[in-house]
């Protein structure tokens, strides 16, 4: 019965955007536009060259370089895995959902275990720290509050991956991978960089259709920025820097939304790790608490 009640909601939802479409036509075309030049001028430029840098670091056996690295320092905090270690790093410079891009590899690779895996992606759910700056920078001038809210949202991944130090890893032994011939390790990379650049473009405009049509029905300037930063970040974040609203709840809206990442987001990394069977649950249930976390900081600070 909740499966026949659930087919038709989302057959009356999809009539019902069909007809928007048809009658907002221009407005929604535009919208895919601008999804399409966000996604060229931002996301692509940063996810491409670490989805290639990724595949040619594994394949020639950098991790176990990083395991030396690992073990002299970040496991007697941290006690990761290096595959872990090797996750966390490269997230921090790259950004989500490069994060499920590295590990859903790894499992494949046979570096990580599914579960494993599922908790690493938890604790490694960064922005491009260089698109993060220059958004915030664009909604509050002071550069002490954009570099706050970097620390304050990085810092919590920090605390997650010290909480989960206990967690017991299935020690998988680390192997050296058969080197192939680098224009093979090039050519396969980009294959299957595009691939996945090409679901997450499709992910992004989907949801900003998704916000420009709730936007025909929900006028009030807040709740319709609140909404678009829970589904689309940028977007969020973008419609936020128009607002005229009380700078400390523009600080703790610009936190939950970086911090919780978007259905948008969440919806690249279901994607992107469904073939591999990592499990999704971690990464949710870690997303809220670093929302709640991160806005109840913000609310005492400010």
């Amino acid at each position: 019965m909740k499966k026949i009640i659930k087919n038709y909601v989302f057959i009356v939802l999809t009539l019902l955007f069909t007809i928007l479409l048809f009658k907002n036509n221009d407005l929604f075309k535009n919208c895919i536009l601008n999804g399409c030049i966000l996604f060229f001028k931002t996301v692509f430029p940063s996810l491409f060259p670490m989805f290639i840098i990724n595949d040619i670091l594994i394949n020639y056996n950098f991790i176990t370089i990083l395991d030396y690295i690992n073990t002299i320092f970040f496991q007697k905090i941290f006690k990761m895995p290096s595959t872990a270690f090797y996750v966390f790093i490269l997230s921090i410079f790259s950004g989500t959902p490069t994060n499920a891009y590295i590990t859903s590899n790894l499992v494949k690779e046979k570096y990580l275990e599914p579960k494993d895996a599922g908790i690493i992606l938890s604790y490694s759910s960064f922005l491009n720290p260089l698109f993060l700056y220059n958004m915030l920078h664009t909604i509050f001038f002071d550069t002490q509050i954009v570099i706050k809210l970097i620390i304050i949202n990085y810092g919590l991944n920090f605390f997650f991956a010290f909480i989960f130090r206990k967690y017991p890893y299935k020690k998988v032994p680390i192997q050296k991978v058969k080197e192939a011939s680098f224009s093979s390790i090039l050519s396969k990379s980009i294959e299957r960089a595009f691939k996945t650049l090409t679901s997450i473009l499709g992910t992004i405009i989907f949801y900003l259709l998704l916000c420009e049509m709730l936007n025909i029905f929900i006028k009030n300037p807040l709740i319709n920025c609140a909404i678009n930063g829970l589904l689309e970040t940028t977007g969020g974040l973008s419609k936020l820097s128009t607002l005229s609203i009380n700078y400390s709840l523009k600080i703790v809206l610009v936190s939950l939304f970086i911090s919780f990442n978007g259905f948008s987001i969440h919806t690249q990394i279901k994607n992107i790790i469904s073939d591999v069977h990592i499990p999704y649950n971690f990464f949710f249930v870690i997303r809220i608490l670093h929302a709640f976390l991160s806005t109840t900081i913000c609310l005492i600070i400010t």
